[in-house]
């Protein structure tokens, strides 16, 4: 018999088996969108999509994208740290 297995550990098989795992790890991304960035940059912003490593991210307001853009490195290490390398490969910031 084999031993037993935590639920998390069951999910994340389960979705590498079905090839889902990337999927997941993309909406993870839009999901914890405000505890990868912070509560401040969270209200003003919202991760609306990733497709092939781009993420696209509404900003309230011209001086939020500036001040965004020169920050882009910094939140795209803060999402490999949380989300994997691989899954952010650019940042669109649009208004």
């Amino acid at each position: 018999m084999r031993a037993p297995q935590s639920l998390g550990k069951v999910l994340t098989d389960a979705l590498a088996h079905f090839g889902l795992d990337a999927k997941a790890r993309n909406y993870e991304v839009l999901t914890q969108w405000a505890e990868i960035v912070g509560e401040q940059v969270a209200q003003s912003t919202h991760a609306e999509k990733l497709e092939r490593g781009v993420l696209t991210v509404r900003v309230t307001n011209s001086v939020w994208r500036y001040e965004l853009t020169l920050r882009s490195s910094e939140i795209m290490k803060k999402i490999a740290k949380r989300c994997g390398n691989d899954v952010v490969k650019e940042i669109r910031w649009k208004l």
